[in-house]
């Protein structure tokens, strides 16, 4: 994943340069990856036009063929008319007016979000040109993360790995102790862990976990696993990871047990929370604040997941430790 801060022409640049070259290494061919850079040229401009700045995430998905998606966030002064603004022609910063809706056109996937006053976040995923523009399958997932290392950092200890089955998925999320390398390389071993088991139980899963950290720093471990046609979402969670389940606008935020994974553990202990197809699973570290309130963002949940977890990661952050923020729900919701 890519941060790239954008607060001058300069930084427009090299985020064309570093899309162009993650494009290429995505499988993209040389007319793709210009796409991919044209995009991100587009969406990195109006950073600056617009809102003075912004950052612009940048990440390869493991997709079938694999996508590039490009999260573009700010702080500025954000859209009074959404759709007003997506047409041709329609400009308020002296350009032409064809950033968005030439963005939108380029890419498979397009999303946006924006409140007057607060700022934006759009959404472009894109995939190789034989792929067909992506329809939403009901039934599906939608998955969105964000991580992020400390500022100063390269390694990040926060990490995340899912498994989708019938009627949704098992996921889990990993703080690593501390920061850094021997943070990360304890969520590393532990999706790799997750990775090899075969049962869908949380606590088991954490405890073969909790066997697997004793030689790392050990890591705040929740694992969940939820099912969307069975109605209920089965959490084991140790440590200071928040995780929350909103459905129908209520946000369920889901318990956690004191303890360190790998080290120190005193019980490993299932809840079963109730949801339903159109329930929302928030996860992220303590890299953010976990004082975040969705009713301050009317609208919201109905945009694709990886805007949510944008829009927490850019009001939520705390700036100054790893950030993982993940969400999940099913499409067409």
């Amino acid at each position: 994943m890519h941060i790239i801060s954008i607060a001058d022409p300069s930084g427009v640049a090299h985020a064309r340069r570093e899309v162009a070259a993650l494009a290429a290494r995505s499988g993209f061919d040389a007319d793709d990856s210009a796409r991919a850079a044209l995009v991100a040229t587009e969406l990195c401009s109006n950073l600056l036009k617009h809102a003075g700045g912004g950052e612009l995430i940048a990440q390869c998905i493991e997709t079938r063929p694999a996508s590039v998606e490009l999260v573009a966030l700010d702080r500025g002064p954000g859209m009074f008319d959404v759709a007003k603004c997506l047409r041709d022609g329609y400009s308020t910063g002296g350009s032409p007016g064809t950033g968005l809706g030439a963005i939108e056109r380029l890419s498979q996937t397009f999303d946006i979000y924006s409140q007057p006053e607060r700022g934006t976040v759009v959404l472009a995923r894109l995939a190789p040109r034989g792929s067909a523009r992506r329809q939403p399958l009901a039934g599906a997932l939608d998955i969105g993360a964000i991580v992020v290392p400390k500022p100063g950092e390269t390694e990040c200890g926060d990490s995340w790995c899912h498994v989708e089955h019938v009627g949704g998925a098992t996921l889990l999320g990993v703080d690593g102790l501390g920061h850094g390398p021997m943070a990360a390389h304890a969520g590393t071993e532990a999706c790799r862990v997750f990775a090899q088991r075969t049962m869908r139980e949380p606590a088991r899963i954490l405890e073969e976990i909790h066997a697997a950290l004793r030689v790392t720093r050990g890591a705040a471990v929740t694992a969940i696993d939820i099912d969307f046609n069975a109605g209920r979402a089965v959490v084991a969670s140790i440590g200071n990871l928040i995780a929350a389940l909103v459905t129908n606008g209520v946000v369920k935020r889901l318990a956690s047990d004191n303890g360190i994974v790998g080290h120190t553990v005193s019980k490993f202990r299932e809840l079963t929370y109730p949801c339903n197809a159109e329930t929302i699973v928030i996860l992220h570290s303590d890299g953010l604040s976990a004082g975040w309130q969705l009713e301050r963002y009317p609208g919201l949940v109905k945009h694709r997941s990886s805007v949510i977890a944008a829009v927490l990661y850019r009001d939520a952050t705390r700036g100054r430790d790893d950030s993982l923020v993940l969400v999940v729900r099913r499409e067409g919701q």
